[in-house]
């Protein structure tokens, strides 16, 4: 028995490396780390990849923290997408309820464009924006609603306040000297 060990785990090991590595659907955020500042609007593009099956559609959910970005917008791709839904009940809550796609003509894949994520940035800070599979719609499906497991990359978001630069403080500094000069001027 000890004789047939070697050569079976041997065998096997070879087996495994002749397997071809199955790759996941991805749906990812990009890009997928910016940096902004308050008051700059930004744009993260939803974007399936690897579909190793042709989809007909999916929904997701997305989330963020409201102190550093408010969602202004969703803009779906047509194409390939014919019937977008969007849901988002309160806008301020960092919470993007449902987008569900569907295409009513040939199935989409293997990489393809979903949506365009339109934030402000309110705050500094940093946050993930992260996507999940909607728990309402479920996830993305192949033709016949055949389930697709898919792999979610979100964005980090960075906001760092614009420092003032330092001609301001040295003009600021010259005002306020020539208002003493004048007040000094006028006593």
């Amino acid at each position: 028995m000890k004789k047939l060990i070697p050569p079976v785990m041997g065998a096997l090991i070879m087996f495994g490396a002749l397997v071809p590595v199955a790759h996941a659907a991805t749906i990812s955020l990009l890009p997928s780390n910016p940096a902004v500042s308050p008051g700059d609007t930004l744009d993260l593009t939803v974007q399936g990849s690897d579909f190793t099956s042709t989809t007909d559609g999916g929904s997701f959910t997305a989330a963020w923290d409201p102190s550093v970005l408010l969602l202004t917008g969703v803009s779906i791709f047509d194409p390939p997408w014919d019937l977008p839904f969007v849901s988002d009940a309160d806008p301020t809550d960092g919470i993007l309820d449902t987008v569900s796609v569907v295409t009513f003509g040939a199935p989409v894949g293997p990489n393809f464009s979903i949506a365009v994520l339109s934030f402000d940035v309110v705050g500094a800070g940093t946050t993930n924006v992260t996507l999940a599979d909607d728990p309402l719609f479920g996830g993305w499906s192949a033709p016949g609603a055949i389930p697709i497991t898919v792999s979610y990359v979100d964005a980090v978001v960075t906001s760092t306040p614009v420092p003032l630069p330092a001609t301001v403080w040295l003009f600021g500094s010259a005002l306020i000297g020539l208002v003493g000069v004048a007040r000094r001027k006028a006593a």
